[in-house]
């Protein structure tokens, strides 16, 4: 692992043109470096990682009082140059209520710098994990692993919470996951930082190890890489670090290195479990409901409207068996009656069950 720590010998300020008295953020629209993974291409797995680690250890040390001026650049409100954008909640607060106290945003450890106990220099300055983030939310998720679950977050709507994990917002899902990804690499026990992995467990207290790897896995390949992150990857290269998180200039990575050598896909939704229904009978002669006598024709109109009959045992067995559900039956006159399954099946007997006749009621 490489450090270089002279190229800002007097802090990032050199990024930042003086307007008005105050500081302004100069924008970056840099895109990937020609031939900044050159050493990377074609490996997978160990190889990959260590590759990638010697080309993102190639980078400038912020102290923990430039992350303030970092964040203010790289996680500025697009909308509104005042302001930054806060990680969970996203809601738009202004620069200049950063701080400790109630209503202030202060720096978030993503990787929560308790799981390796490596403080505020070092990893626990890496503007690539560092995010604004309400001080009350910040206190909620404490040094929590990552996975899905739990109560509802107070002050931040789609986070949740419970006594051993933190699940962020969807829109930043993704985010999470490869900024975690990015300090597995970048950190690898040199140089006096601890060396940080993935697990697929939670709980992990002080260890500097993270979880959890499948869920984190699930939300990189839910929440592809955003506009706002590749800006903030430029914003830290070209202004501040001099290093990318190569998770976000390539996603593919994090199976190589984390998965089964692909980006995951999320899994499809569970199909509905369909109504339980009594199963449509079969070899009986169907009738269009527009054919039965008006009263009968008036009794399913009410069933499909929530009318309800007396229970219909099927004694004759000529209908399917119910065992998720029942028939319910209805008198129409002295010998014909309307009986109806769970699923929205009708049948006609005309002559007091003798026969029976299945309803089409699309005719």
């Amino acid at each position: 692992m490489r450090t270089r720590t002279t190229r800002w010998a007097v802090g990032a300020l050199s990024a930042f043109a003086v307007t008005a008295g105050m500081l302004a953020p100069v924008q970056a629209t840099a895109d990937v470096p020609a031939g900044y993974y050159d050493a990377a291409e074609g490996l997978s797995g160990g190889e990959l990682k260590s590759a990638l680690n010697d080309i993102i250890s190639d980078s400038t040390q912020l102290s923990y009082d430039e992350v303030w001026d970092a964040l203010k650049a790289s996680d500025e409100d697009p909308n509104n140059g005042n302001n930054v954008v806060l990680l969970y909640s996203g809601e738009s607060r202004s620069k200049d209520a950063n701080g400790g106290g109630s209503g202030d945003w202060n720096r978030e450890h993503v990787w929560a710098k308790s799981h390796g106990d490596f403080g505020t220099s070092g990893p626990g300055a890496d503007a690539h994990h560092l995010r604004p983030t309400d001080v009350q939310v910040n206190s909620a998720r404490g040094n929590k692993d990552f996975d899905n679950g739990g109560s509802e977050v107070d002050g931040a709507p789609g986070n949740f919470t419970d006594d051993d994990s933190y699940e962020p917002r969807d829109e930043v899902k993704g985010d999470v996951a490869r900024m975690i990804f990015y300090m597995a690499v970048r950190y690898e026990g040199e140089d006096g930082a601890p060396d940080l992995e993935l697990n697929d467990e939670v709980d992990n207290g002080s260890q500097p190890l993270m979880g959890r790897s499948s869920v984190l896995l699930d939300w990189h390949a839910a929440d592809p890489v955003s506009d706002m992150e590749r800006r903030r990857n430029d914003v830290i290269y070209e202004q501040f670090q001099n290093n990318r998180n190569p998770f976000i200039d390539h996603p593919e990575w994090a199976g190589e290195i984390f998965g089964d050598g692909s980006t995951p896909t999320p899994e499809p939704e569970p199909e509905p479990e369909p109504d339980p229904g009594c199963g449509e009978a079969t070899g009986l002669e169907t009738v269009g409901l527009s054919s039965l006598p008006s009263d009968a024709q008036g009794i399913i109109e009410d069933v499909r409207n929530g009318r309800t009959g007396e229970t219909y045992e099927n004694r004759e067995g000529v209908l399917p068996d119910c065992e998720d559900g029942y028939y319910q039956l209805f008198h129409v006159g002295y010998e014909d009656r309307v009986i109806a399954g769970d699923g929205g099946e009708f049948y006609y007997t005309p002559d007091y069950y003798e026969t029976f006749q299945s309803v089409n009621l699309d005719s």
